[in-house]
């Protein structure tokens, strides 16, 4: 797996195909009861967003996907079968939500499709048609983003889509996802988890509950976990917890001690205050696997995680360049606790990353700063255990954080692509996990490792003193890297050709 723009995928040319809800499954879903639950406090936030945007006419485009590659047999009608077996497992995906009071300050109101209304189908679409001058690969993009824009939101069901491009000896599969529905591990897990569905079905004997013509009269067994319990537990931690809580002074403390403002990309991206850019995604190899290797031992050597080795790699490189003494970070962390671990849905939350980068003679050397990473990076996965929007609550109230920084703050993301159930899976080793193209006026930092090499993907404005700005930082963070293994890795700070073919895209 790996993550990169939608334009980089690649597929044999072949017949298109989408599986879609079928037509008694729809209008189920219209008129879907009412879930009394309330929204997780990030989908909260996305569907206000998303209904101040239709209001005043914007594109949606806030949705996240992956696409993949299966050799072998390609049928539609058990692909269809699959799919309905994954929806109805996963409570998230059985949702949508109508957003109208969002416009008066309420609160958008879930409905639930009942798991036996769920059924799909495969469904043809017309046979690609060039355009002058242009080629498959270009129009399988178009066709994708077209889909996803139409289909993947939150108020009508279903806000995801599935598609199969079949040739002769495999097809590739993409699915894109509304954003309130996912995150980013769940879209590297939803294809492996089709996949293994998709082979039950067409050999029933690789399942332990039977024949699958019987199966579809009722749901799977609800092993992943159900997001709506996620999220309603998560309101109330939150409602639970005391203004003068660890978890809640951890926020403060950081902001108060940086001006009130939440971190932003350490050099000047060249836009005018409130402004944004539609977002392009950069990628570059920091280090290869000789690389790795070597910082796999330094940080064992010193007693830290490879985590730790990350944020003290982009702490110095954001110190050198602003000659800050110490460093803050905003950090995105999985929430997904015993039970919750294969749930399809958004289950994250930030947390504040703080420690000294500099002693009396300048920047320190990698090795003085990576254990205060490592302990700083910990004590941010405590901190997560409450959702960050209940010290958002106390800091606007009690005036440590400025209003205005909640606009668009750097996050910075570690994935050990390596480490997740789907590794070795043909959809999981063949994938690419792309998003939507949005805006954004900072750059954010997605930091990921997998058995060949470190790399960094960024989203940044697509203006030219904000890329400038990009090329400078990734020279410097693969010299940072560089610098600590002891000398230049084979590929660092060489951009991934394979990731940046088409330059646009958002993680979202």
């Amino acid at each position: 797996m790996i993550l990169g723009t939608m334009g980089t995928w690649t597929t044999r040319p072949g017949q298109v195909l989408h599986v879609r809800p079928t037509e008694q499954a729809r209008a189920a879903a219209a008129s879907a009861p009412v879930d009394p639950g309330p929204p997780s406090f990030l989908q909260g936030d996305h569907l206000r967003a998303y209904a101040a945007r239709r209001a005043s006419g914007g594109r949606h485009r806030a949705w996240t996907g992956t696409a993949t590659y299966l050799d072998g047999v390609f049928d539609g009608a058990a692909l269809a079968r699959a799919l309905t077996r994954l929806v109805r497992r996963h409570e998230g995906l059985r949702t949508w939500f109508d957003v109208d009071a969002c416009a008066a300050g309420g609160t958008p109101v879930r409905h639930l499709v009942p798991a036996d209304a769920v059924a799909f189908e495969p469904v043809a679409v017309p046979a690609f048609a060039p355009r002058p001058g242009g080629s498959w690969d270009d129009w399988v993009t178009t066709h994708l983003t077209e889909t996803f824009v139409a289909v993947c939101r939150p108020d009508a069901w279903a806000p995801f889509a599935l598609g199969a491009v079949v040739a002769d000896d495999g097809f590739g599969l993409f699915w894109g996802c509304d954003h309130a529905f996912t995150d980013g591990a769940s879209q590297l897990m939803v294809l492996s988890e089709l996949e293994e569905l998709y082979a039950e079905e067409l050999d029933p004997s690789r399942s332990s509950s039977g024949p699958r013509g019987s199966s579809l009269s009722r749901p799977d067994p609800d092993t992943a976990g159900s997001f709506l319990a996620h999220a309603e537990a998560e309101h109330a931690l939150a409602a639970a917890t005391p203004a003068d809580a660890p978890e809640i002074r951890a926020w403060a403390d950081a902001v108060a001690a940086h001006g009130g403002r939440l971190p932003g990309f350490a050099l000047d991206l060249g836009l005018p205050p409130g402004e944004t850019a539609p977002v392009r995604i950069r990628s570059a190899t920091l280090l290869d696997a000789a690389g790795l290797a070597r910082l796999d031992e330094l940080t064992a050597a010193h007693g830290a995680r490879f985590t730790g080795a990350v944020f003290a790699g982009i702490a110095l490189t954001d110190a050198r360049l602003t000659g800050a003494t110490d460093w803050f970070g905003v950090t995105v962390v999985g929430t997904r606790g015993p039970g919750f671990e294969t749930t399809q849905g958004w289950l994250c939350n930030f947390a504040p990353v703080t420690f000294p980068v500099a002693d009396d003679g300048g920047p320190a050397p990698f090795t003085a700063v990576l254990q205060a990473a490592d302990a700083a990076f910990r004590q941010a996965r405590k901190v997560a255990k409450v959702p960050v929007h209940a010290a958002l609550g106390v800091m606007l109230a009690d005036g440590v954080l400025d209003p205005d920084a909640l606009g668009s703050p750097q996050l910075i993301s570690y994935l050990d692509l390596r480490r997740f159930p789907g590794a070795g899976r043909p959809a999981y080793d063949n994938g690419l996990h792309f998003t939507g193209e949005g805006c954004t006026a900072n750059a954010s930092l997605w930091v990921n490792r997998d058995h060949e090499r470190l790399y960094l993907v960024t989203q940044s404005p697509d203006a030219p003193a904000a890329q400038a700005a990009v090329d400078r930082y990734i020279a410097e963070l693969a010299a940072t890297f560089e610098a600590a293994v002891g000398g230049p890795s084979a590929a660092g700070g060489v951009r991934d050709e394979r990731l940046e073919a088409t330059g646009a895209g958002s993680l979202g």
